[in-house]
Parts: structure tokens; C-alpha cells; sequence
């Protein structure tokens, strides 16, 4: 094949290559810049999750309940165990359905984090709309193509891109579902009472307490 003819190609290649992404995380329910859980923010991609213990008489009926829940706002349940759930609920819903999962039952604990992938975001895309220019330029060099020797070169690269090709639009289409719908997490435990000597320091914590405020 004549090597003029794969210059503008291999340009376009090197400018394929992606770069390295930054993360922030945040906890408690923060986004990136300090917005509430789910909140979107402009020009911004951010992948939300949340995780949840919720302490039920009937730890059994949690995932079923849950889901339900994540139904009415707009998700649905991704994975389900016997006292466990993972619900994918969209970003824009995400506030609403974390305020109202104490009606599932006490929540024990909560962690909310927000994760900042603009950057692998936009490089994903970039990449994938130089390998598409790319493709389609090989198609043509293949159309051009004389010898046969010529023909076995273009297909052997046509098809090295269009892996590559492959493999960036499904990188790309599970971030971009991250960013849509975020996880949430919720483990149903039975509430656990103290026993008889659990009482006792309950009594003995009561009496001190007592002996502090009393005048």
C-alpha cells in the first residue's frame, strides 16, 4: 500500500488518545460543588450512589418494598437478595427517593458520594467520534485499494478500529448510564433489642445521667 495514504489516518488515530481523568468524591449527600443528592450541575458529569441500612420488623419484605418505592420514582431494581436490593434510580429523582425510604423503616445509616467523571466523559466521546472519522476513511481507502496486498492491509486495520471502536462506544454507554441513573443500596436488618444485661447498662447509664442534672 502506498504509506501516503494512511498519513491522515494515523493523525487522526494519535488524536484518539485519551487522557487520564480526575475523580472527587463526597460523601454525606454532597455533590462535587456541595449540591444535594442528585442535584445536577451544569456542564458537569457526575455519577451518584448511595448506601443505606434500614432496620424493619420484616427485613424479608425490604427488597420487594424497595423496589416498589424506586418504581415510583421512576427506577427499577437492578439486583435482588433476600434482605438486600440494589435499586438504579434516575439522577434528577434521586433527593426524593432517599427522603422517603424512612417509610421502609429506621435508617441506621446512610452514605451519599457524588464522583466528578466530566473529564472521562468528554474524552470518551472525543474518541469515539475519531475513531468513527477514522472507520469511515479506512472504508474508503478500501474502496481505493488496487493489489491485494493493499486490500489485506486496510481490512486488517479496518478491523483493529473497529474493536477499538467497539470497545470505547461501550465504555461510553456505561458511564453515560451511571450518570443517568444512579445506584442506591439498601440493606434490611431486623432491629436489635439489648439483652438483660444490655438493660442493666441501660439502668446504670439512666441513674448516672440522673445524678448529673439533679439538684
Amino acid at each position: 500500500m502506498r504509506p501516503l495514504l494512511l498519513v491522515p489516518v494515523l493523525a487522526l488515530l494519535a488524536c484518539s488518545t485519551s487522557r487520564p481523568h480526575a475523580r472527587a468524591e463526597v460523601s454525606d449527600g454532597l455533590s462535587a460543588r456541595g449540591g444535594a443528592p442528585g442535584a445536577a450541575i451544569e456542564g458537569r458529569s457526575i455519577i451518584h450512589r448511595a448506601s443505606l441500612q434500614v432496620e424493619c420488623d420484616e427485613p424479608e419484605k425490604g427488597p420487594a418494598r424497595a423496589t416498589a418505592l424506586a418504581k415510583t420514582h421512576g427506577g427499577y431494581a437492578q439486583q435482588v437478595m433476600t434482605e438486600t436490593v440494589l435499586v438504579r434510580i434516575p439522577a434528577e429523582q434521586l433527593e426524593g427517593f432517599l427522603a422517603a425510604v424512612p417509610a421502609l423503616g429506621t435508617v441506621a445509616s446512610k452514605s451519599v458520594s457524588a464522583e466528578d467523571v466530566t473529564d472521562a466523559h468528554r474524552d470518551l466521546k472525543v474518541r469515539l467520534d475519531n475513531l468513527t472519522r477514522i472507520r469511515e476513511r479506512y472504508l474508503e481507502l478500501l474502496q481505493r485499494a488496487v493489489t491485494v496486498e493493499d486490500t489485506l492491509k486496510v481490512e486488517k486495520e479496518l478491523e483493529r478500529i473497529t474493536l477499538e471502536y467497539e470497545t470505547v462506544k461501550a465504555h461510553l454507554e456505561g458511564l453515560e448510564g451511571n450518570i443517568t441513573l444512579s445506584s442506591v443500596f439498601l440493606d434490611f436488618k431486623r432491629p436489635v433489642s439489648p439483652g438483660p444485661l444490655g438493660w442493666v447498662f441501660y439502668g446504670l447509664g439512666k441513674g448516672i445521667k440522673w445524678l448529673f442534672v439533679w439538684d
